[in-house]
């Protein structure tokens, strides 16, 4: 069964990238979100940025982006050359295979210290570490964090039963959070489902515009961002439906080479390789009761069963000498923003950074 739909969306826009190279930038963005947030995301559309020119040949040649993160793991491949790095503010694995970079990869995770790294994104490669700065530390090390809040489960997906996968009321994850006021916590069917998922949907940035949304999704840049996107998603769903979110995390971590591996089949079918992934959890009645289903345009073009959305990363044509494997999942609400590890995750309340991550990735592609 084929559970990525190919999309006929045409690609209308053209492609220039936006770098965000140095905190500064980062804060003069995040600021004037920040304060643009305080009135759009309670008063609704506002203008786009100015659209893009440019073309996707920059990114063939290698064009590569910076940014601050921390360690999470690093794990020598087995069969080829290179370890393997995972950082918790990119969703992407990625390979290092300079001795130097390697080297101040490890002291960054043994002192637990934040780095800029600058990499390739299509190719998954980390090309250079530097230090960060002092400000950039402080800005790392003040993010809120949520814990024990949600529901973690381990998961064998050759092995579980996808009922008891999709049954996810039978295991008391319904029970996690309560609804908050004014939001229906039940969708009342699939037809009403769709109609929210295709606005979501046509607020992607390979879209011409104009949006209902004071940012354009990116949906078209699957290497990263999905927190992003999530957090977005999950605001529309609640403000402009009035139905209530939680959110899924995929991982494959920590044990072993594994990897989370999708084939971009909406964006022309190149492998991704993720070590943890994020969706919106939206409840639907159906005909055989309430389901609770995952909305990623991403990967998807209808509301999908949690079975369907986790079997979908594990593709093994796309392993690239890794193991296709979900290790877990984790039912969070939707409040979390971004792991922090497997088990608590940070918070953007203000969404700061989920429209900076937005305005940044606007332009980018997943396979150029």
């Amino acid at each position: 069964m084929l559970v990525i739909k190919k999309s006929a969306m045409k690609k209308s826009i053209q492609r220039k990238h936006i770098g965000v190279t140095a905190l500064s930038y980062i804060v003069i963005v995040a600021a004037v979100l920040l304060v643009a947030n305080a009135c759009t995301h309670k008063a609704g559309t506002v203008a786009l940025p100015a659209p893009v020119s440019g073309s996707a040949q920059a990114y063939e040649q290698g064009h590569e982006q910076s940014k601050i993160v921390t360690v999470l793991g690093l794990t020598p491949n087995t069969g080829s050359a290179g370890t393997t790095v995972i950082f918790r503010e990119l969703e992407e694995v990625f390979n290092v295979t300079d001795a130097a970079v390697l080297a101040a990869l490890q002291s960054a995770y043994n002192s637990k210290s934040a780095v800029r790294v600058s990499f390739d994104p299509w190719q998954g490669l980390v090309t250079h570490v530097t230090p960060a700065t002092d400000q950039e530390r402080m800005v790392v090390n003040s993010r809120e964090i949520i814990k024990n809040q949600g529901y973690s489960m381990m998961v064998d997906l050759s092995a579980d039963n996808t009922d008891k996968i999709n049954n996810v009321q039978d295991l008391g994850v319904i029970n996690t959070t309560t609804p908050s006021i004014g939001l229906t916590d039940v969708v009342p069917d699939m037809a009403t489902a769709q109609l929210m998922f295709d606005y979501l949907a046509h607020q992607s940035c390979e879209l011409p515009g104009p949006y209902g949304v004071d940012y354009c999704i990116t949906y078209q840049y699957c290497e990263d961002g999905c927190y992003a996107r999530a957090h977005k998603m999950c605001y529309v769903i609640n403000n402009r439906y009035h139905y209530f979110t939680r959110k899924v995390f995929s991982f494959a971590f920590p044990d072993g080479p594994y990897s989370l591996c999708v084939k971009a089949e909406k964006w022309g079918g190149c492998c991704i390789n993720w070590w943890y992934h994020v969706a919106p959890l939206v409840n639907i009645q159906t005909p055989a009761g309430t389901k609770t289903y995952v909305f990623d345009p991403a990967m998807f073009d209808e509301p999908v069963l949690l079975a369907t959305w986790l079997h979908a990363q594990q593709n093994p044509a796309c392993a690239g000498g890794r193991t296709p494997k979900v290790t877990s999942y984790n039912i969070q609400p939707t409040s979390a923003y971004a792991p922090n590890d497997t088990a608590t995750f940070v918070t953007d309340p203000m969404y700061a950074d989920t429209d900076t991550t937005l305005v940044h990735y606007r332009s980018l592609i997943s396979c150029p």
